[in-house]
């Protein structure tokens, strides 16, 4: 009997000496900052008519699609939808070593190349946006575009279905990378090139200006955002400013409010499933776009209204999207720039230098997805498959380019020194401050992008 209970007391304090060492490893996992991005391959899908059938901007007030799908852009063989999944399937290989210890050794060694810091140890949880895409079945498949639309659609049931920007805030992302590439770029934005949308501050004193509030253009040309981005040369920068302006606040182009069925281009914020979108039935009231509302035609009409208005205007936004390390653009702005800098260093690294590769002037505009996600977006146009150079680099340096983000991503978590003093395009190496994206109430304004 003495030693059958020396046995048990000698299995309790076995049982016990494991159970600490067990929540002991927990808690310093759980003691790990943990950050999630979603790595967002830009296009996908096919471009198919009737766009009736195809299309993407779902419309709840006319119950059609307002747009045709953008499948990307191509050069011969080689796409922007699949060369963008396949660097973001190689950032998030790179990404998944820092979830366990037992990889974060292989990690520690890519950014060991970069920086002589000993960085702080973080977990980065990372999704993809889409799937892969490919013509392969797909043009047999009822509705190609389902998995790549942006915005929220019905299916032929009358469901309504989650787009890519739904999908992106359901995961509550603290960052948001975007990758794109174009057929070719303007002079002026030769490069890999930021792109950004513009505050609400300065979009609204555009909107005053449509109203006659505001008599002077000054407050575009004296802003570091006057570069706006132009379709084409039929019209000035200012414009074109214009013209977004009034996109933004009623759906409509400023010259075109004549005839709505044809121009209107939706109430973007009403085509995602998100905590900032109008209360149901809203779609009644706006099929008429009454005056001194939020829905009015006329941007001399128009009344800042609604929870995504009040959105629009808070700090957060302009943190965001104003001011910030650059200068200007915020967060975003700051985010792709320095993920520009680590793809670029990451040539450096690997003995590739490519003049034509360097920091390209920002885009300027309204787009949809940095406007209608929470997380600091960083969205990149990553070369141009017209020229003979960059096509080299987008499909032959994929795995230089994929470390270089994913590098960057961490940097913008954890910030570390870049180790090469001598780099023309050297990195900053500050991390973003996300404290000041806390709540009053002490939640995250990335966890409150969902109802």
């Amino acid at each position: 009997m003495q030693i059958h209970s020396r046995l048990k007391k000698l299995e309790l304090f076995l049982f016990i000496i494991i159970f600490l060492f067990l929540f002991r490893s927990d808690s310093k996992k759980i003691d790990l900052l943990t950050f999630r991005v979603v790595l967002d391959p830009g296009h996908g899908g096919l471009s198919l008519v009737p766009k009736a059938k195809h299309g993407d901007r779902y419309d709840l007030i006319s119950k059609k699609y307002l747009s045709y799908y953008s499948q990307g852009t191509k050069y011969g063989k080689i796409e922007e939808r699949i060369i963008t999944y396949e660097i973001a399937e190689k950032v998030k290989n790179i990404l998944d070593l820092t979830l366990e210890d037992y990889t974060f050794k292989k990690f520690r060694e890519i950014i060991n190349k970069y920086t002589n810091d000993n960085p702080e140890r973080i977990i980065i949880r990372s999704i993809l946006s889409r799937r892969k895409s490919s013509d392969t079945g797909s043009l047999n498949s009822e509705d190609p575009n389902a998995d790549f639309r942006l915005f929220d659609y019905v299916d032929k049931h009358g469901n309504k279905k989650h787009g890519r920007i739904s999908f992106i805030n359901s995961y509550k992302p603290h960052l948001v990378v975007s990758l794109h590439c174009d057929f070719q770029a303007p002079v002026f934005h030769r490069g890999i090139n930021p792109v950004i949308s513009a505050p609400h501050s300065l979009l609204y004193r555009g909107l005053n200006y449509l109203k006659g509030n505001e008599k002077s253009r000054k407050f575009f040309f004296n802003s570091p955002y006057a570069d706006w981005f132009a379709e084409s040369v039929n019209k000035t920068g200012y414009r074109w400013f214009l013209k977004d302006v009034s996109s933004y606040f009623t759906g409509l182009p400023v010259e075109d409010r004549i005839d709505i069925e044809d121009k209107f281009t939706g109430y973007i914020y009403n085509m995602v499933s998100w905590k900032y979108g109008d209360n149901s039935g809203w779609e009644n009231t706006a099929r008429n776009h009454p005056k001194k509302t939020q829905y009015a035609a006329n941007p001399k009409d128009f009344c800042l209204q609604g929870k995504f208005w009040e959105r629009e205007q808070s700090i957060y936004e302009s943190y965001r999207r104003d001011g910030g390390i650059e200068g200007f653009g915020g967060d975003n702005l700051y985010a792709s720039s320095e993920i520009i800098r680590y793809i670029l260093l990451s040539f450096y690294q690997s003995g590739n230098i490519y003049p034509r590769q360097k920091p390209g002037k920002p885009y300027i505009s309204v787009w949809s997805l940095p406007i209608l996600v929470n997380a600091i977006n960083a969205y990149i146009e990553l070369g141009y498959l017209k020229n003979k150079k960059d096509r080299y680099v987008l499909t032959d340096k994929q795995d230089e380019i994929a470390e270089g983000i994913a590098v960057g991503i961490y940097c913008l978590f954890a910030g570390f020194k870049p180790k090469v003093s001598e780099f023309k395009h050297l990195p900053k190496g500050k991390r973003i401050d996300l404290s000041k994206y806390k709540l009053p109430s002490g939640e995250s304004y990335f966890d409150i992008v969902v109802p």
